[in-house]
This record gives structure tokens, sequence and C-alpha cells, in this order.
């Protein structure tokens, strides 16, 4: 009981310090006796520190905020089929360095390799992390095996035991979609929402919940995503066979290919949107269609869950600020006139984005194993 209630401690100053002892105490409802027990490891092992005297809030009285430590450092990797992109932040996700490769396969050996290299790079001999959270498409039940991936082919891969070795850091892995949703959520445009949904456009199409607060997992790595959710019988067809659905419309693959046959040529996704925008009638018809199907989808997700907060990004979502109306019709379309409003947010995000994804797991998983990982900062030690 005592070391979960050290590591809520912990996460609520990582999340939203620094606050007061007082403040800690009332948001955990723990007695200030009891918190300042708990705080007191939480700064002898490095991971919390206190501020600069100043009056507490609640009781007047003059004390030192805590706070998380600046000093600490987490390495995110974000896998792609043909590159990796990494990132070393604080504790409060704050990119301080970044730097990408490309991968030339993506057998398990060639991708550990590289996120060797990459965390070599940009820790070097003097950078300390301590740990990895690597993002990738597929699915991990425990945080260490990567059970499936069908993007890069893999079954039952132990990916974070191969790093592990080879870093000398505690590694974990996890969905690439949850991990992003996991940053918004602690740091990112998700604060302040209990309920929200997290739908990604680009190569694929993700989306994930978060409902009072939590992150909901798919439980089984053969869980049909929201990319096979069939939008429109009568539409385009996917690399699966199946007619209409989100990856049919809204992959960024169908999209050009659509655009491409209409040309007849050979054409970019930015290509595509630049063509849209300046008013090409094929580029335009296809970007509105899909538009609209992504409005359907959003509807769609809403109506099946209740949330009402949309949070749209991806390397793809330029689609929804090309053709806004569309996105707008979209929706409209399947939903009753008395019906609330949905509130869309639209962020763009490159891959640092969602390798910074792969650095609040890591850094999630370090507060979570409080007090068994928790020393003093070391220097990482890469081979």
């Amino acid at each position: 009981m005592a070391i979960e209630s050290a590591r809520s401690a912990a996460r609520e100053v990582v999340k939203n310090g620094p606050l007061s002892r007082s403040e800690v105490a009332r948001r955990l409802n723990l007695s200030p006796a009891s918190l300042t027990r708990l705080a007191k490891p939480l700064v002898d092992s490095g991971l919390l520190v206190e501020g600069e005297p100043q009056a507490d809030p609640v009781h007047g009285r003059i004390a030192r905020p805590l706070d998380v430590s600046g000093e600490l450092r987490f390495l995110g990797v974000k896998v792609n089929v043909d590159a990796l992109y990494a990132v070393v932040t604080n504790a409060r996700a704050e990119i301080v360095a970044r730097a990408s490769s490309p991968l030339a396969s993506t057998t398990p050996d060639a991708v550990t390799d590289g996120i060797v290299a990459i965390s070599q790079s940009l820790l070097g001999d003097v950078c300390r992390s301590e740990r990895i959270g690597v993002a990738l498409g597929g699915h991990s039940l425990d945080g260490r095996m990567v059970n499936v991936s069908r993007s890069l082919d893999w079954h039952d891969v132990a990916l974070t035991e191969a790093v592990a070795a080879r870093t000398d850091l505690r590694t974990v892995v996890e969905n690439d979609v949850l991990a992003l949703t996991q940053a918004q959520l602690w740091f990112g445009m998700g604060r302040g929402h209990s309920d929200f949904a997290l739908i990604t456009v680009g190569v694929g199409v993700g989306c994930s919940l978060v409902i009072h607060d939590s992150v909901v997992r798919r439980e089984h790595p053969n869980a049909p995503t929201v990319g096979h959710f069939v939008i429109d019988r009568t539409g385009p067809i996917c690399a699966d066979g199946h007619r209409g659905c989100a990856m049919a419309y809204l992959s960024s693959g169908s999209i050009c290919q659509s655009v491409s046959i209409g040309l007849g040529r050979v054409v970019t996704y930015d290509e595509v949107l630049a063509l849209a925008a300046s008013g090409d009638p094929v580029a335009a018809r296809v970007v509105q269609e899909s538009a609209t199907a992504l409005g359907r989808l959003i509807s769609s997700v809403s109506m099946l869950t209740g949330i009402q907060d949309v949070l749209l990004s991806g390397e793809g979502i330029g689609l929804a600020t090309t053709a806004p109306d569309s996105v707008a019709a979209g929706i409209d379309s399947d939903r009753p006139g008395w019906a609330l409003p949905i509130a869309t947010r639209i962020e763009p995000m490159d891959f640092y984005e969602w390798a910074r994804g792969g650095a609040v797991v890591a850094i999630q998983d370090y507060l979570d194993t409080y007090p068994i990982e928790f020393a003093p900062a070391r220097k990482a030690a890469i081979a």
C-alpha cells in the first residue's frame, strides 16, 4: 500500500508539478504526515527534488514544493518499416535531443542493431538514460515481447530482451498509437480530459480511447483495429480485400494510388494535398471523399463510445486541414440534429513525436517500478 501511494505521489508530481506536499496529499487523499514519509525516499532516490521555498497555497506556511529532477533522461524510439526516429527527453517528456537513421531491413536483428546504434549516437559517452521505450506498429501483451507486428512481419519477437542485453538499459515496447496516446494524456492535448479518442491517419489508420483517465488496451493481438471498420460498402478496396473500410479511404497509400490512377502519373501524398488545395479536380475529389470518410469515422467512434472529444493526428492528418468542410459534413451526416457537437482538435505530429510516445512509456515504466528500479542515475553503457 505504501509503495503504491509513493508511486502515485511520484506520478502526480511528474505530471503536474511542482506541487506543495499539502497539495499532493490533497490530490491523493493522504494525510500531510503520510505524504512527508512517502516523499522522503523519492527525494533521496533522486527522482524528486525540493524547489525554492515559497508560501504553501493551502496553509500559507513557507514550504519547498516537490518537483521532478531535471537530470533524468529517457530514450524513445519509433520503429517504421524504413527508418528509426529517436528522442531523448527529460522526465516531463520534453525533447532535448533527436536523431533518425534509415532501416535497410526489418528483421529483428537489423532493428535491434539500429536501436543500439541510434542510442549510442544520442547518448554518447556522457548522457545518461534511465531506460528505453520503443514504439512500433504491433501488439505486446506484457511490454516485453512483440507478439505480433504485421507491418514488420514479426511474431513473438523478444525485442526488449535483445536491446537491454546490448545497452544495459531496461527496455519496454508499446504499440505506437497507444504510446502516442499516453504522451497526449500525460503531457499533451489530452491533459485535463478524462475521456477522449485519438484518431491517427497516415500509412495506417489508428484509434485509441481514453476512458476515466486510462488508456483502453486491446487484450488480444488478433483483435481487428479501427482500420478495418467499414465506412461505406460501395467504397474502394483495401489491401486486405475489404471494400470501403477506413484503410481504403484514409491510408496515404490508398489516397495516392487513387489520385495517381486518375492523373496517369505517380504522385506523393504531399502532392495530392497540394493539388487538392489548388483545385485539381481529381485530387480534390479523392481528398473530399476521404475527408468525408474521416468525418464518418469520427462520428462512429463517438456514437459507439459516448466520447465527445476527439484528437486528430498522424503524419497524414493534413487531409483534415485541406478539406475541413468535408470532415464536418461526414460527421454531421450520421448524427441526429439534436446530438451534442463533437469537439475535434487537429495536431499534426512528425515521427519524432511518435518517438516521444516511446519515451513517455519509458517514463511510466520507471515510475511503476518504484522502489526496485529507483537508484541514483547512472551512465548508460551502450555496447
